[in-house]
């Protein structure tokens, strides 16, 4: 592995405006309720977490099944422009490629699936006899990410120098003070003001020219 590239998921992966945790409730019907969490959401993001656990019990009563065929069918229809190829070239380069976020873990593991991921980590919602309780099992937020980084950069004797994080949200921000390089991708200005790369178009190709 020449390096380890790790992407954020919302506005990077796939392309969206709430995020795969809100859009999967969306479809499932819930939508009045997701627009009230993601507007208390955007008052009360730069002073921390918020929101995880108020999605989660939205989710409760739907099934693992029907939750993956939902997510499966979204990502394939959302997939950022440009997607499967950035990943098919930065495998020919010996590069690792992870992603991280805060959305669900049947979100992350289809899309891990989908992109042929080596690593996909997200927020574990709990089931019961393959049905949401509507809690969560281990939370993903913007702080366990970078501790999820930094323990798999110890695992694979990975320095500073060696990771790449591609983001765009002011949560991303955590893992990238622990990383060498940022590229903020249609990113906030949060985010463009602490990276290393700014790019604006929204195609994921344009990466492979700084990297």
């Amino acid at each position: 592995m020449k390096k380890l590239i790790v992407f954020s998921v919302d506005k990077v992966l796939i392309d969206n405006e709430m995020g795969a945790f809100k859009d999967v409730l969306v479809l499932l019907g819930k939508g009045k309720e997701v627009q009230k969490i993601d507007e208390e959401y955007q008052k009360r993001k730069h002073f921390g977490p918020w929101g995880l656990e108020e999605l989660a019990k939205l989710y409760k009563g739907f099934s693992k099944e029907k939750l993956r065929k939902v997510a499966f069918e979204y990502c394939l229809k959302n997939l950022m422009q440009g997607t499967k190829e950035t990943i098919a070239k930065l495998r020919k380069k010996n590069y690792g490629v992870r992603a991280l976020s805060s959305n669900p873990q049947f979100i992350m593991e289809t899309l891990a699936d989908i992109l042929s991921l080596d690593f996909s980590h997200g927020t574990k919602l709990e089931f019961k006899d393959n049905i949401a309780t509507g809690r969560i099992s281990k939370q993903v937020n913007r702080y366990t990410k970078a501790e999820i980084l930094k323990e798999r950069m110890g695992q694979l004797n990975l320095q500073r120098k060696d990771v790449i994080i591609v983001g765009n949200s002011l949560t991303d921000l955590p893992m990238a003070e622990i990383a060498g390089f940022l590229v903020a991708f249609d990113a906030e200005e949060e985010v463009k003001r602490k990276a290393d790369v700014v790019i604006k178009k929204k195609d994921l190709r344009e990466i492979l020219k700084h990297i």
